[in-house]
């Protein structure tokens, strides 16, 4: 045989053992895939198994979080009714309901509302048909919405410095 001959047939069988040990190395570290049959400790029995259990959690929360609210707002209306007259009642609901909205609200937000409702009394006259979004914006001031109750659009937007009182429209 030639010398050519001979150094071709080494490189083809050195390109023929390297792809062996390359076969054999994928199929040993190849993942297998898992049997349908199998079942494994971590595996649910039905995919929303999980998802069910944490949604009946959240709601059994919120559940119990109305049923103590209730119950104290209904503690609260009864030793009401033993002070005041039906009247007085309604203005202090009201009212109660008033500070259940402000206490979700920090201070400043509350009052950026406020400046706005007086704004917008002064140029509209009534805040019957309107309700009041706040936001808190990058440079300290709050953004505060108005939107139409009825079409929920967007009707003016104030930017408001609460800390000076300045309301200006945008």
């Amino acid at each position: 045989m030639k010398k050519r001959t001979k150094n071709t047939i080494i490189i083809v069988a050195i390109i023929l053992i390297i792809f062996a040990i390359i076969f054999v190395v994928y199929q040993k570290f190849q993942a297998e895939p898992m049997n349908a049959n199998t079942t494994g400790e971590n595996i649910l029995e039905d995919a929303n198994t999980g998802l069910e259990n944490m949604l009946n959690d959240i709601l059994n929360e919120v559940d119990e979080e109305e049923n103590s609210e209730d119950n104290s707002i209904e503690e609260t209306e009864e030793s009401e009714k033993t002070t005041t007259n039906n009247s007085e009642n309604k203005n202090q609901a009201n009212d109660k309901k008033q500070t259940e909205d402000d206490n979700r609200m920090t201070s400043k937000e509350s009052k950026a509302i406020e400046l706005v409702k007086k704004q917008w009394e002064e140029e509209w006259g009534d805040t019957d048909d309107v309700s009041f979004n706040v936001s808190v914006q990058s440079d300290g001031k709050y953004g505060v919405t108005v939107y139409d109750t009825t079409t929920t659009k967007s009707i003016q937007f104030y930017i408001v410095d609460v800390d000076t009182g300045i309301i200006k429209e945008r």
